[in-house]
Protein backbone atom coordinates (compact mmCIF):
# COMPACT_ATOMS: atom_id res chain seq x y z
CA UNK A 1 0.00 0.00 0.00
CA UNK A 2 1.31 3.51 -1.19
CA UNK A 3 0.78 6.42 1.44
CA UNK A 4 1.07 9.95 0.97
CA UNK A 5 3.06 11.91 2.79
CA UNK A 6 2.37 15.17 4.07
CA UNK A 7 6.18 16.48 4.23
CA UNK A 8 9.82 16.19 5.82
CA UNK A 9 9.03 16.85 8.92
CA UNK A 10 9.60 14.85 12.32
CA UNK A 11 6.32 13.91 12.26
CA UNK A 12 3.93 13.10 9.49
CA UNK A 13 0.14 11.87 8.54
CA UNK A 14 0.78 9.25 5.75
CA UNK A 15 -3.12 8.42 4.11
CA UNK A 16 -3.62 6.11 1.08
CA UNK A 17 -5.60 8.58 -0.24
CA UNK A 18 -6.32 12.18 0.19
CA UNK A 19 -9.84 11.87 -1.55
CA UNK A 20 -12.64 9.74 -0.13
CA UNK A 21 -15.72 8.96 -2.17
CA UNK A 22 -18.87 7.69 -1.09
CA UNK A 23 -21.20 6.04 -3.41
CA UNK A 24 -24.81 6.94 -3.37
CA UNK A 25 -26.89 9.05 -1.88
CA UNK A 26 -26.44 9.65 1.73
CA UNK A 27 -29.56 7.39 2.88
CA UNK A 28 -28.08 5.09 0.73
CA UNK A 29 -24.52 5.07 0.83
CA UNK A 30 -22.50 1.86 2.97
CA UNK A 31 -19.82 4.52 3.84
CA UNK A 32 -16.09 4.19 3.55
CA UNK A 33 -12.94 4.10 5.42
CA UNK A 34 -9.94 6.02 5.63
CA UNK A 35 -6.52 4.73 6.26
CA UNK A 36 -3.16 5.56 6.65
CA UNK A 37 -0.15 5.66 9.07
CA UNK A 38 1.50 8.44 11.52
CA UNK A 39 5.12 8.33 11.26
CA UNK A 40 8.44 9.86 13.89
CA UNK A 41 11.52 10.04 12.63
CA UNK A 42 14.30 10.29 15.75
CA UNK A 43 17.48 11.39 14.19
CA UNK A 44 18.56 11.53 17.84
CA UNK A 45 17.08 9.92 21.30
CA UNK A 46 14.35 11.44 21.46
CA UNK A 47 11.76 11.83 24.84
CA UNK A 48 8.06 11.96 23.97
CA UNK A 49 5.36 11.59 26.40
CA UNK A 50 2.35 11.00 24.45
CA UNK A 51 0.90 10.97 20.75
CA UNK A 52 -2.49 11.64 20.19
CA UNK A 53 -4.30 11.48 16.10
CA UNK A 54 -7.64 13.59 16.08
CA UNK A 55 -10.21 13.47 12.86
CA UNK A 56 -12.47 16.52 12.87
CA UNK A 57 -14.99 17.40 10.20
CA UNK A 58 -16.81 20.97 10.06
CA UNK A 59 -19.47 22.74 8.60
CA UNK A 60 -19.13 26.37 9.09
CA UNK A 61 -21.28 29.07 7.28
CA UNK A 62 -20.68 33.08 7.47
CA UNK A 63 -22.89 36.16 5.55
CA UNK A 64 -24.43 39.49 6.29
CA UNK A 65 -27.45 40.98 5.25
CA UNK A 66 -28.51 44.76 5.32
CA UNK A 67 -26.82 47.52 5.25
CA UNK A 68 -24.97 50.23 7.56
CA UNK A 69 -26.26 50.09 11.03
CA UNK A 70 -28.55 47.46 10.42
CA UNK A 71 -26.49 45.05 8.45
CA UNK A 72 -26.43 41.85 10.64
CA UNK A 73 -24.07 39.08 10.92
CA UNK A 74 -24.58 35.53 10.95
CA UNK A 75 -22.04 32.40 11.57
CA UNK A 76 -22.05 29.17 12.58
CA UNK A 77 -20.26 26.22 12.63
CA UNK A 78 -21.08 22.30 13.39
CA UNK A 79 -18.91 19.63 13.79
CA UNK A 80 -20.24 16.82 11.58
CA UNK A 81 -17.51 14.06 12.06
CA UNK A 82 -14.92 13.71 15.23
CA UNK A 83 -12.59 10.68 16.60
CA UNK A 84 -9.32 10.07 18.52
CA UNK A 85 -6.54 8.27 18.48
CA UNK A 86 -4.32 7.58 21.53
CA UNK A 87 -0.94 6.38 19.71
CA UNK A 88 0.99 6.38 22.93
CA UNK A 89 -1.17 7.02 26.22
CA UNK A 90 0.38 9.87 28.57
CA UNK A 91 1.62 7.94 31.21
CA UNK A 92 3.48 9.13 34.59
CA UNK A 93 7.03 8.37 32.65
CA UNK A 94 7.81 9.60 29.21
CA UNK A 95 8.63 7.19 26.62
CA UNK A 96 11.99 6.72 25.48
CA UNK A 97 12.86 6.49 21.53
CA UNK A 98 15.97 5.42 19.84
CA UNK A 99 17.30 7.15 16.94
CA UNK A 100 15.07 5.64 13.91
CA UNK A 101 11.51 5.72 12.16
CA UNK A 102 8.32 4.89 13.65
CA UNK A 103 5.22 4.10 11.83
CA UNK A 104 1.67 3.42 13.59
CA UNK A 105 -1.35 2.65 11.39
CA UNK A 106 -4.63 3.83 11.77
CA UNK A 107 -8.10 3.36 9.94
CA UNK A 108 -11.63 4.50 10.43
CA UNK A 109 -14.93 3.63 8.76
CA UNK A 110 -16.83 6.84 7.93
CA UNK A 111 -20.41 6.85 7.65
CA UNK A 112 -22.35 7.73 4.15
CA UNK A 113 -24.53 10.45 5.39
CA UNK A 114 -21.33 13.04 5.77
CA UNK A 115 -21.65 16.43 3.31
CA UNK A 116 -18.99 16.49 0.35
CA UNK A 117 -16.11 18.39 0.93
CA UNK A 118 -17.08 22.30 -0.24
CA UNK A 119 -15.51 25.91 -0.17
CA UNK A 120 -17.55 28.09 -0.85
CA UNK A 121 -17.38 32.48 -0.22
CA UNK A 122 -19.54 31.94 2.33
CA UNK A 123 -19.55 28.80 3.70
CA UNK A 124 -17.01 25.47 3.90
CA UNK A 125 -17.16 21.79 4.90
CA UNK A 126 -13.92 20.92 5.71
CA UNK A 127 -11.91 17.58 7.09
CA UNK A 128 -8.62 17.27 8.29
CA UNK A 129 -6.52 15.11 10.46
CA UNK A 130 -4.14 16.70 12.58
CA UNK A 131 -1.68 14.62 14.89
CA UNK A 132 0.33 15.59 18.29
CA UNK A 133 3.46 14.27 19.48
CA UNK A 134 4.00 15.70 23.23
CA UNK A 135 7.45 16.28 24.33
CA UNK A 136 8.88 16.72 27.84
CA UNK A 137 8.81 19.79 29.74
CA UNK A 138 12.63 20.56 29.27
CA UNK A 139 12.06 20.64 25.18
CA UNK A 140 11.01 24.19 23.42
CA UNK A 141 7.46 22.91 21.23
CA UNK A 142 5.79 19.43 20.16
CA UNK A 143 5.74 17.61 17.06
CA UNK A 144 2.58 18.78 15.00
CA UNK A 145 1.50 17.55 11.64
CA UNK A 146 -1.79 18.19 10.08
CA UNK A 147 -3.17 16.69 6.64
CA UNK A 148 -6.86 17.80 4.90
CA UNK A 149 -8.50 14.86 3.06
CA UNK A 150 -11.38 15.34 0.56
CA UNK A 151 -14.76 13.68 0.51
CA UNK A 152 -16.36 13.32 -2.88
CA UNK A 153 -19.94 12.24 -3.35
CA UNK A 154 -20.78 9.90 -6.04
CA UNK A 155 -23.86 8.55 -7.50
CA UNK A 156 -24.41 5.02 -8.01
CA UNK A 157 -24.55 3.55 -11.61
CA UNK A 158 -27.87 2.30 -10.87
CA UNK A 159 -29.05 6.05 -9.98
CA UNK A 160 -32.45 7.11 -12.10
CA UNK A 161 -30.52 10.74 -12.62
CA UNK A 162 -27.65 9.08 -14.35
CA UNK A 163 -30.15 6.88 -17.16
CA UNK A 164 -33.54 9.68 -16.97
CA UNK A 165 -33.59 12.25 -19.67
CA UNK A 166 -35.41 15.71 -18.62
CA UNK A 167 -38.12 16.46 -20.76
CA UNK A 168 -40.76 19.21 -20.73
CA UNK A 169 -43.74 18.63 -22.87
CA UNK A 170 -47.06 21.14 -23.17
CA UNK A 171 -48.81 23.56 -25.23
CA UNK A 172 -49.28 27.16 -25.30
CA UNK A 173 -52.89 27.09 -26.44
CA UNK A 174 -53.36 28.77 -30.05
CA UNK A 175 -49.66 29.39 -30.10
CA UNK A 176 -47.10 26.55 -29.93
CA UNK A 177 -46.54 22.99 -29.12
CA UNK A 178 -43.28 22.64 -27.77
CA UNK A 179 -41.11 19.94 -26.64
CA UNK A 180 -37.41 20.78 -24.44
CA UNK A 181 -35.25 18.19 -23.34
CA UNK A 182 -31.99 17.12 -22.19
CA UNK A 183 -30.52 12.82 -22.48
CA UNK A 184 -29.87 12.90 -18.48
CA UNK A 185 -29.74 14.72 -15.24
CA UNK A 186 -26.74 14.38 -13.98
CA UNK A 187 -22.96 16.17 -15.59
CA UNK A 188 -20.00 17.14 -14.54
CA UNK A 189 -17.64 20.19 -14.92
CA UNK A 190 -16.54 20.42 -18.38
CA UNK A 191 -19.00 18.12 -19.87
CA UNK A 192 -21.45 19.60 -22.48
CA UNK A 193 -25.32 19.93 -22.07
CA UNK A 194 -27.12 18.95 -25.47
CA UNK A 195 -30.56 21.12 -25.47
CA UNK A 196 -33.10 19.84 -27.52
CA UNK A 197 -36.13 21.95 -28.91
CA UNK A 198 -38.89 21.21 -30.71
CA UNK A 199 -41.71 23.41 -31.53
CA UNK A 200 -45.08 23.49 -33.84
CA UNK A 201 -46.71 26.32 -34.21
CA UNK A 202 -50.62 26.10 -33.64
CA UNK A 203 -51.28 29.43 -35.27
CA UNK A 204 -50.18 31.25 -38.62
CA UNK A 205 -47.78 34.10 -38.60
CA UNK A 206 -45.68 32.91 -35.71
CA UNK A 207 -42.15 33.06 -36.24
CA UNK A 208 -39.05 32.45 -33.82
CA UNK A 209 -36.84 35.16 -33.12
CA UNK A 210 -34.29 33.22 -30.91
CA UNK A 211 -33.18 31.07 -27.78
CA UNK A 212 -31.71 31.86 -24.35
CA UNK A 213 -30.29 29.46 -21.97
CA UNK A 214 -28.93 30.19 -18.75
CA UNK A 215 -27.14 28.08 -15.92
CA UNK A 216 -28.03 28.99 -12.67
CA UNK A 217 -26.52 28.03 -8.92
CA UNK A 218 -28.86 28.47 -5.99
CA UNK A 219 -27.04 28.50 -2.74
CA UNK A 220 -29.02 28.48 0.79
CA UNK A 221 -27.47 29.27 4.34
CA UNK A 222 -29.38 28.32 7.30
CA UNK A 223 -27.49 29.53 10.78
CA UNK A 224 -30.04 28.91 13.75
CA UNK A 225 -33.18 28.89 12.45
CA UNK A 226 -32.62 31.72 9.97
CA UNK A 227 -31.76 30.73 6.32
CA UNK A 228 -30.72 32.75 3.49
CA UNK A 229 -31.43 31.58 -0.25
CA UNK A 230 -29.40 32.97 -3.37
CA UNK A 231 -29.16 32.32 -7.07
CA UNK A 232 -26.81 33.68 -9.72
CA UNK A 233 -25.82 33.35 -13.21
CA UNK A 234 -23.40 30.99 -13.96
CA UNK A 235 -23.25 31.16 -17.67
CA UNK A 236 -25.91 32.36 -20.72
CA UNK A 237 -25.81 31.94 -23.57
CA UNK A 238 -27.90 32.85 -26.87
CA UNK A 239 -28.95 32.01 -30.51
CA UNK A 240 -30.65 34.34 -32.79
CA UNK A 241 -30.35 31.68 -35.69
CA UNK A 242 -33.01 29.21 -35.50
CA UNK A 243 -33.64 27.10 -38.45
CA UNK A 244 -37.49 27.41 -38.80
CA UNK A 245 -39.58 25.48 -41.16
CA UNK A 246 -43.48 26.13 -41.85
CA UNK A 247 -45.32 22.98 -40.07
CA UNK A 248 -42.15 22.58 -37.13
CA UNK A 249 -39.05 24.19 -35.84
CA UNK A 250 -36.16 22.25 -34.54
CA UNK A 251 -32.49 22.87 -32.79
CA UNK A 252 -30.26 21.54 -30.62
CA UNK A 253 -27.95 23.58 -28.70
CA UNK A 254 -24.51 22.44 -26.86
CA UNK A 255 -24.10 24.34 -23.24
CA UNK A 256 -20.44 23.62 -21.72
CA UNK A 257 -20.89 22.81 -18.17
CA UNK A 258 -17.70 25.82 -16.86
CA UNK A 259 -14.75 23.39 -15.86
CA UNK A 260 -13.34 26.54 -13.02
CA UNK A 261 -13.99 25.09 -9.86
CA UNK A 262 -13.79 28.55 -8.80
CA UNK A 263 -16.79 29.64 -10.94
CA UNK A 264 -18.70 26.61 -10.44
CA UNK A 265 -19.49 24.39 -7.02
CA UNK A 266 -20.78 21.00 -7.54
CA UNK A 267 -24.65 20.05 -5.99
CA UNK A 268 -24.07 19.57 -1.93
CA UNK A 269 -26.36 19.07 0.57
CA UNK A 270 -25.18 19.69 4.36
CA UNK A 271 -27.27 21.10 7.56
CA UNK A 272 -25.83 24.45 6.86
CA UNK A 273 -25.49 24.63 3.12
CA UNK A 274 -26.82 23.10 0.39
CA UNK A 275 -25.74 24.37 -3.42
CA UNK A 276 -28.28 23.19 -6.66
CA UNK A 277 -28.50 24.25 -10.20
CA UNK A 278 -30.97 24.59 -12.75
CA UNK A 279 -30.95 24.82 -16.25
CA UNK A 280 -33.50 27.89 -17.86
CA UNK A 281 -34.69 28.69 -21.32
CA UNK A 282 -36.44 30.74 -23.01
CA UNK A 283 -37.68 30.77 -26.81
CA UNK A 284 -39.22 34.72 -28.04
CA UNK A 285 -41.89 34.50 -30.25
CA UNK A 286 -42.70 36.86 -32.62
CA UNK A 287 -46.46 36.59 -33.36
CA UNK A 288 -48.26 38.22 -37.05
CA UNK A 289 -49.42 41.47 -34.94
CA UNK A 290 -45.56 41.94 -34.52
CA UNK A 291 -44.84 41.31 -30.73
CA UNK A 292 -43.15 39.35 -28.87
CA UNK A 293 -43.85 36.16 -27.06
CA UNK A 294 -41.64 34.81 -24.45
CA UNK A 295 -41.63 30.47 -23.83
CA UNK A 296 -39.53 29.59 -20.75
CA UNK A 297 -38.88 26.25 -19.20
CA UNK A 298 -36.38 25.37 -16.10
CA UNK A 299 -34.90 21.97 -15.86
CA UNK A 300 -33.55 20.57 -12.71
CA UNK A 301 -29.71 19.44 -13.40
CA UNK A 302 -26.87 17.87 -11.07
CA UNK A 303 -23.35 18.63 -11.28
CA UNK A 304 -21.14 16.07 -9.97
CA UNK A 305 -17.85 16.01 -8.70
CA UNK A 306 -16.96 13.35 -10.67
CA UNK A 307 -18.00 12.45 -14.16
CA UNK A 308 -20.62 8.94 -14.07
CA UNK A 309 -19.34 7.63 -17.44
CA UNK A 310 -15.38 7.79 -15.96
CA UNK A 311 -16.72 6.00 -13.17
CA UNK A 312 -18.23 3.50 -15.45
CA UNK A 313 -15.51 2.46 -17.31
CA UNK A 314 -13.75 1.40 -14.34
CA UNK A 315 -13.34 -1.88 -12.53
CA UNK A 316 -14.76 -1.70 -8.84
CA UNK A 317 -12.53 -2.75 -5.87
CA UNK A 318 -13.86 -6.74 -4.55
CA UNK A 319 -15.59 -4.87 -1.91
CA UNK A 320 -17.37 -2.62 -4.00
CA UNK A 321 -18.86 -5.14 -6.26
CA UNK A 322 -21.90 -5.27 -5.13
CA UNK A 323 -22.89 -1.50 -6.64
CA UNK A 324 -22.62 -3.02 -10.05
CA UNK A 325 -26.17 -2.85 -11.97
CA UNK A 326 -27.24 -6.56 -12.78
CA UNK A 327 -27.06 -7.53 -16.57
CA UNK A 328 -30.39 -6.78 -17.80
CA UNK A 329 -30.95 -7.87 -21.63
CA UNK A 330 -33.64 -6.04 -22.12
CA UNK A 331 -32.56 -2.87 -21.09
CA UNK A 332 -29.01 -2.88 -23.24
CA UNK A 333 -31.03 -3.63 -26.01
CA UNK A 334 -33.26 -0.54 -25.69
CA UNK A 335 -30.19 1.01 -25.11
CA UNK A 336 -28.58 0.45 -28.21
CA UNK A 337 -31.64 1.38 -30.63
CA UNK A 338 -32.24 4.58 -28.54
CA UNK A 339 -28.26 5.35 -29.32
CA UNK A 340 -29.17 4.30 -32.70
CA UNK A 341 -26.47 1.11 -32.83
CA UNK A 342 -30.13 -0.87 -33.38
CA UNK A 343 -32.96 -0.88 -35.73
CA UNK A 344 -36.24 0.26 -33.94
CA UNK A 345 -38.08 -2.59 -34.77
CA UNK A 346 -36.25 -4.64 -32.05
CA UNK A 347 -37.31 -2.12 -29.63
CA UNK A 348 -39.67 -4.28 -28.02
CA UNK A 349 -38.39 -7.59 -29.25
CA UNK A 350 -37.56 -9.84 -26.41
CA UNK A 351 -33.74 -10.48 -25.47
CA UNK A 352 -33.38 -13.78 -27.31
CA UNK A 353 -35.66 -12.39 -30.47
CA UNK A 354 -33.33 -9.56 -30.73
CA UNK A 355 -30.69 -11.74 -30.23
CA UNK A 356 -31.25 -13.57 -33.62
CA UNK A 357 -31.74 -10.52 -35.29
CA UNK A 358 -28.13 -9.70 -34.73
CA UNK A 359 -26.31 -12.50 -35.41
CA UNK A 360 -26.75 -14.85 -38.56
CA UNK A 361 -29.28 -17.53 -38.10
CA UNK A 362 -27.99 -21.16 -38.97
CA UNK A 363 -29.32 -21.72 -41.82
CA UNK A 364 -27.92 -18.50 -43.19
CA UNK A 365 -24.15 -19.95 -41.68
CA UNK A 366 -25.14 -23.09 -43.91
CA UNK A 367 -25.94 -21.57 -46.83
CA UNK A 368 -23.11 -19.45 -46.94
CA UNK A 369 -20.59 -22.49 -45.97
CA UNK A 370 -22.70 -24.09 -49.47
CA UNK A 371 -21.68 -22.00 -51.60
CA UNK A 372 -17.88 -22.18 -51.08
CA UNK A 373 -18.40 -25.71 -50.71
CA UNK A 374 -20.91 -28.20 -52.54
CA UNK A 375 -20.15 -30.97 -50.40
CA UNK A 376 -20.54 -29.21 -47.20
CA UNK A 377 -23.70 -30.61 -44.98
CA UNK A 378 -26.72 -28.35 -43.74
CA UNK A 379 -25.94 -27.97 -40.40
CA UNK A 380 -29.01 -28.69 -38.23
CA UNK A 381 -30.44 -26.13 -36.02
CA UNK A 382 -29.01 -26.16 -32.59
CA UNK A 383 -31.80 -27.07 -29.63
CA UNK A 384 -31.96 -24.48 -27.88
CA UNK A 385 -32.31 -22.46 -31.23
CA UNK A 386 -35.28 -20.42 -30.63
CA UNK A 387 -35.55 -20.84 -27.41
CA UNK A 388 -36.71 -17.54 -24.91
CA UNK A 389 -33.09 -19.04 -22.29
CA UNK A 390 -34.62 -16.10 -19.95
CA UNK A 391 -37.05 -17.89 -18.72
CA UNK A 392 -36.93 -20.82 -16.43
CA UNK A 393 -39.63 -23.48 -17.12
CA UNK A 394 -42.23 -25.34 -14.47
CA UNK A 395 -41.22 -28.20 -12.56
CA UNK A 396 -43.70 -30.03 -14.74
CA UNK A 397 -42.50 -29.01 -17.55
CA UNK A 398 -38.90 -30.08 -17.04
CA UNK A 399 -39.95 -33.07 -15.66
CA UNK A 400 -42.27 -34.32 -19.06
CA UNK A 401 -38.94 -32.84 -21.02
CA UNK A 402 -36.13 -35.59 -22.47
CA UNK A 403 -32.67 -34.44 -21.92
CA UNK A 404 -30.81 -33.12 -24.73
CA UNK A 405 -27.87 -35.16 -23.71
CA UNK A 406 -26.79 -38.19 -22.57
CA UNK A 407 -23.69 -39.44 -20.94
CA UNK A 408 -22.06 -42.08 -19.58
CA UNK A 409 -18.77 -43.41 -19.04
CA UNK A 410 -16.05 -42.63 -16.25
CA UNK A 411 -14.89 -38.93 -18.52
CA UNK A 412 -16.82 -36.19 -19.68
CA UNK A 413 -17.42 -35.93 -23.27
CA UNK A 414 -15.31 -33.86 -25.66
CA UNK A 415 -16.43 -30.73 -26.76
CA UNK A 416 -16.36 -31.21 -30.39
CA UNK A 417 -19.00 -34.25 -29.42
CA UNK A 418 -21.23 -31.90 -28.15
CA UNK A 419 -20.77 -28.67 -29.93
CA UNK A 420 -22.68 -29.35 -33.54
CA UNK A 421 -24.46 -33.00 -32.55
CA UNK A 422 -24.50 -35.39 -35.27
CA UNK A 423 -22.41 -33.32 -37.78
CA UNK A 424 -19.23 -33.85 -38.73
CA UNK A 425 -16.71 -30.85 -39.31
CA UNK A 426 -15.30 -30.46 -42.66
CA UNK A 427 -11.74 -29.38 -43.41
Amino acid sequence: MHLLSSGSDPLNIQLESDQIILHGLAEESAGATIRGSVTLDCIESTKIKSIALKLVGKNTVWWSEGQGSSQRHYHEERTVIEHSWNILEAQRKAYHLPKGSYKWDFELPLPGDLPSTLHHDQGQVHYHLKAVAERTTFTLYNYVAKRAFQITRLMLPSSLELNQSVVVVNEWPNKVAYNISIPRMVFSPGSQVPISFELAPLTTGLSVQGIMCSFEEYVTLTSHSHSMSEGRVVKAVSDNKFSSSQDQWSRTEVFNVPEDGNHLQCDVASSLISISHKLKVMVMLKNEDGHTSELRATMPIVIASVAPEQEANELPAYEDAWKSQPYDARRVIETQVASGQLPSSLAFATPCAAASQIRPSCSESSSMISSDDEEAETLPPLPWEGVDLTLVPSYTTAVRSGRLYSFSGPSLPTYESIAMPGTSTAV
